[in-house]
């Protein structure tokens, strides 16, 4: 698995300058799966998200999983 995060700041909750948005990619042969986390270590809001690639519900987003649902960042691998 690899993970990106990066700090982005403006809390929606705190305002704090130091909340994190983190991506993880996971893939093997038949599965791959893009997760997004956003969270503030000052008041512990946080917003999680995931794209599968063997959920049907997932399909029409899934070519877009790089790209962060809250921020819009795209990851940098």
């Amino acid at each position: 698995m690899s993970r990106d995060r990066q700090t982005i700041g403006g809390c929606p909750k705190c305002k704090s300058a130091t909340m994190t948005c983190t991506y993880n990619h996971f893939q093997n042969d038949e599965l791959e799966i893009h997760s997004w986390e956003h969270k503030c270590p000052d008041c512990g809001h946080r917003e999680t998200s995931a794209l599968r690639s063997d959920e049907e519900d997932d399909a029409e987003d899934f070519p877009h999983g790089d790209k962060c649902p809250y921020c819009g960042r795209i990851a940098s691998m």
